[in-house]
């Protein structure tokens, strides 16, 4: 179908045929099949392939610069001919995808196309490779994946890898893969503190392993292995006696125990490997000023473990992190990398904020990353892979944005992307199946039920089915690929509405199934329209998918005075269950996420945290 669009020029009207590329496509596709359309050769494997100059170089920049560059070149017939370090049956399938935007990947096929797809320069190929591969993890080919895609430079991939490694490596250390790692390799890998082991012990098993597959030439690595991976504070002497004497030579056996012996005279403190799933809450408010009538806008950061099947006495505290370099309200939140990204939202001086900064766990720091083109406040902002996008949401308190813009964490960039259908604030957002919707929200004095969608793929809006009851500031996230929205507010618009006395009311759960594009009303248990809390007087701060149950984080009234700060929901049950009952102290409206936090570093803040809380204690008695 075409479509007109207005021109700026007096009596011209353009019109866009959009199936004229594809057509344009296919013919070409055909041409090149005719030898006598085609003006150029390349050779693969000993072959010469017809081909069209002016094809290749529109699609592959690299083509481009070798057809012209006269050293390059030579003739074969009268036409151009350039030689390629590529199977031809590699070749073949690149031209395929050249002329018919479709390629077929196999786990056979998959590393050729990729390095060629590298080489040529030919980016969308090269990323639609790297989505392949993230769906063929498994312990058995990890540490080669993440070998290949660092030398192709794919950091995505090859973080995506090194964090599925890091959760699976007992499972890896079998692999052929793993026993033909240099002693090096090895000491990178079984040095890692995110390593998720069952106790010192697995790493310990896997270093010996590695050393029996070919003991004559490996031995005499062991003590340098055992030395600079092992952490001894977490390994018994007699458990590593027992693993010393299966297969290994007496005198290695004492250059170990000896070295240990030094390790332990040492003192060295040794942090717990492996990670913890912590929810970080981030910004928000604080008091009142009753001087001023201000609210404090802060930048405090904290964070809590999750431990719903084991929990503790310090399961439910909150522990400090560094704060944020500016204090923010109504900003984004998401977790990318093992990073956590704040970005805009308003300043203790109600200014609209296009900063952004990044938390790295590992050092325990912020630090100030690119800033967004656009100030925004009640704003989205989504993750997929390794891009953040910043949709809509308003840069003067009343006119909402549709502009929409995506940061990339590892070029440190932003660029605009095609703007929102509709104009609105304080909307829900939520990713699934590399889709980005955004759900209800309003203007003033108007809400809204509609959905929209935006295709990260083909960076192109479309709407889709909208939400049985309209609401605003609701919070919404993905299972897979629905879609579970909680809370927000609507108008009463019905005397005979369930409500607690004001002029809004808290609105039911709903289940998007992007699959079918429909919305259903969740029940609960017992019929009633399903509520996250008890009561109407809840606010909710933000919804989250742990990989097990969905859990909400707010102030969630129960009634009776009670409160929760984090509750589970079970899909398949349907019921909810209390997992931090004790709220941030003096911080309300916070943004929130999930982050993997190293074991190390959960350790060092709640030891930080304790020794300040011990210090000024003993303070306080001394004054006293």
């Amino acid at each position: 179908m075409a479509t007109i669009e207005t021109s700026v020029a007096e009596n011209e009207t353009r019109f866009s045929f959009q199936r004229h590329a594809r057509r344009l496509l296919s013919n070409l596709n055909e041409t090149r099949k005719n030898p006598d359309l085609c003006d150029a050769y390349v050779a693969v494997d000993g072959l010469k392939i017809s081909v069209q100059k002016s094809v290749l170089s529109a699609a592959s920049h690299y083509l481009r610069a070798l057809f012209s560059y006269d050293g390059n070149l030579s003739e074969h017939n009268g036409k151009t001919c350039v030689n390629l370090t590529l199977s031809a049956s590699t070749f073949d399938n690149i031209l395929d995808y050249i002329y018919t935007a479709e390629i077929g990947l196999t786990t056979e096929n998959i590393q050729d196309v990729l390095q060629a797809a590298d080489l040529l320069l030919l980016t969308d190929l090269k990323d639609m490779c790297c989505e392949f591969l993230e769906g063929c993890f498994s312990p058995h080919n990890c540490i080669g994946i993440r070998d290949f895609t660092a030398q192709l430079f794919c950091p995505w991939i090859h973080l995506k890898v090194t964090q599925y490694l890091d959760e699976n490596v007992r499972e890896a250390a079998y692999s052929e893969e793993f026993q033909r790692l240099s002693a090096e390799d090895v000491q990178q890998l079984m040095g890692r503190d995110t390593l998720k082991v069952r106790s010192e012990e697995d790493v310990a098993e896997n270093i010996l392993r590695w050393c029996r597959w070919d003991m004559p030439n490996r031995k005499q690595h062991l003590p340098g292995l055992i030395d600079s991976c092992i952490r001894v504070s977490f390994l018994s002497d007699p458990t590593l006696s027992r693993l010393l004497s299966e297969g290994v030579d007496q005198d290695v056996v004492a250059q170990v125990t000896s070295v240990l012996q030094a390790k332990q005279e040492r003192g060295v403190q040794e942090s717990p490997r492996g990670y913890h799933q912590v929810i970080v809450v981030c910004g928000g408010e604080g008091q009142i000023n009753k001087s001023s009538e201000e609210v404090e806008v802060k930048a405090v950061t904290r964070f809590v473990q999750l431990r719903k099947s084991h929990p503790t006495a310090s399961a439910n505290l909150w522990w400090d992190m560094s704060s944020m370099l500016t204090p923010r309200s109504g900003h984004g939140l998401v977790e990318v990398g093992g990073c956590v990204f704040a970005v805009g939202g308003r300043d203790q001086q109600c200014r609209i904020l296009n900063s952004a900064e990044k938390y790295d766990p590992n050092t325990n720091t912020w630090t100030a990353i690119a800033p967004m083109e656009h100030g925004r406040v009640g704003f989205g902002l989504v993750a997929v892979d390794d891009n953040i996008y910043a949709l809509g949401g308003s840069n003067d308190m009343t006119d909402p944005l549709t502009s929409m813009e995506v940061y990339n964490i590892f070029t440190n960039k932003w660029r605009p992307l095609p703007d929102m259908i509709l104009k609105r604030v304080w909307s829900a957002f939520a990713a699934a199946n590399k889709k980005i919707y955004v759900i209800a929200g309003g203007i003033v004095g108007k809400f809204y039920e509609a959905v929209e969608c935006f295709d990260t793929r083909t960076e192109s809006w479309l709407s889709v089915s909208p939400m049985r009851e309209r609401r605003c500031d609701a919070r919404a996230v993905a299972v897979d690929n629905d879609i579970y929205v909680f809370g927000g507010f609507r108008r009463l618009e019905c005397p005979s509405a369930v409500h607690s006395g004001h002029s809004l009311k808290f609105c039911g759960t709903e289940l998007y199934a992007s699959k079918n594009d429909y919305w259903v009303s969740l029940p609960s248990k017992y019929g009633a329209p399903g509520l996250c809390t008890m009561s109407e007087s809840s606010s909710l701060c933000g919804a989250l998918y742990d990989g097990e149950d969905i859990l909400v984080v707010g102030r969630l009234d129960l009634g009776g005075g009670q409160f929760n700060c984090v509750r589970a929901f079970n899909r398949h049950s349907n019921t909810w269950h209390s997992v931090v009952p004790e709220l941030p102290q003096h911080q309300l409206r916070y943004q929130c996420c999930l982050l993997k936090m190293p074991s190390s570093i959960v350790l060092r803040l709640q030891q930080q945290q304790q020794e300040r809380f011990n210090s000024n204690s003993g303070s306080l008695a001394v004054a006293e």
